[in-house]
């Protein structure tokens, strides 16, 4: 039984390890160890609970005998899976905040995505991105609001939206939800050396909300120039 069960264990190492790639980052500079080792981790864990419930297949089949077997139907049905679940939750929300992961819906995201990279473009996200305004995850930092309240609030739309995507129940042009909000500008910009004297007659209809900061930006640097009929507005 162990001459068989040693190939096998090779198996479904080499097909998992090549089903669960690490996501590539922009930069070199930008990659977080703690994500990196937790997706290795996950992987680990994935090919050992597969291992041990492929073991007590074979040698239990399928029936409870002593301590065992025990541990080993409570590890490998129980302990790995809730353990995996948790890390990988983690991992794949961290991994949810990437440009690549807003990519991957392309029916509705590619447009966008090309205009962010795009370095012929003027609009705010492209500009934003190739002078690195923002490292990394930029996506993600433009249209989150800011502190806890900010970062939920995201996740639970990304989920919503992920579903509707890979259900087929998103309409096309897609749109945004709400108005963009200028604290989700000014969070960064307000109070920076160079956007204070330039705002000064307008500061206070911005942080109330009277005026947009697209009323001025949106003919110079729209937030996006889309070149696919797919994405709208």
């Amino acid at each position: 039984m162990g001459a068989v069960f040693s190939p096998l264990v090779r198996i479904i190492l080499v097909l998992i390890l090549s089903a669960v790639p690490i996501a590539a980052q922009d930069s070199p500079f930008q990659k977080d160890p703690v994500e990196e080792y937790a997706a290795l981790s996950l992987q680990a864990l994935l090919v050992v609970g597969i291992a041990i419930v492929s073991y007590s297949l074979f040698r239990y089949r399928g029936r409870i005998q002593g301590t065992v077997s025990w541990l080993a139907l409570i590890t490998g049905v129980a302990v790995i899976p809730l353990v995996t679940g948790l890390v990988g939750t983690i991992v794949v929300l961290e991994r949810a905040e990437q440009v690549q992961f807003c990519a991957s819906c392309h029916l509705t995201m590619k447009p966008y995505v090309d205009d962010l990279k795009n370095d012929a473009s003027n609009s705010l996200a492209a500009v934003h991105y190739k002078n690195r305004y923002i490292a990394s995850n930029q996506c993600y930092e433009c249209h989150t609001s800011y502190g806890l309240h900010g970062t939920v609030e995201a996740k639970i739309s990304g989920m919503v939206d992920t579903f509707k995507y890979y259900t087929g129940t998103y309409q096309l042009p897609i749109r945004m939800r709400n108005a963009y909000r200028n604290d989700d500008c000014l969070k960064c910009h307000a109070q920076s050396a160079k956007w204070e004297p330039l705002h000064q007659d307008v500061r206070e209809a911005l942080f109330t909300g009277q005026m947009t900061c697209m009323e001025c930006h949106n003919e110079k640097n729209p937030a996006h120039n889309l070149t696919s009929k797919v994405a709208g507005r």
